[in-house]
């Protein structure tokens, strides 16, 4: 091998063990912001809070709305194996698809304030 492919694949392996690193760091980031996430959250739900400004941004609590996922084939068909008549399926899929359910979840959101150059 020459020398210009095993610099490339020393070059590689030590990219890919910094890689490596950092996805551990981020996972531990991403971890430690959600911790701080429920607490600033239970905080602003608690003290009837939408907003706290500071100074670099703010951060906003908001609602989300989830709704559940439902294939209408999935249920026709499972409703027509369990019923044997697949007109009343639909029916009763449509019924079901209609009154679809959501999740409703508080989240927190950062807004950052850009800095003029």
């Amino acid at each position: 091998m020459s020398t210009d492919i095993q610099k490339n694949l020393l070059q590689y392996i030590d990219y890919n063990k910094q890689l490596v690193n950092l996805r551990s760091q981020l996972k531990d980031l991403k971890k430690e912001t959600q911790n701080l996430e429920n607490e600033i959250k239970e905080y602003m739900t608690n003290n009837n809070m939408d907003s706290i400004s500071l100074k670099d941004g703010e951060i906003v609590l908001y609602t989300r709305k989830i709704s559940q996922t439902f294939k209408k084939e999935t249920i026709v068909e499972k409703l027509t194996e369990e019923l044997k008549d697949s007109s009343k399926a639909e029916h009763l899929a449509e019924s079901i698809l209609g009154n679809k359910k959501f999740i409703v979840e508080d989240k927190i959101k950062a807004v950052i304030k850009k800095k003029n150059v």
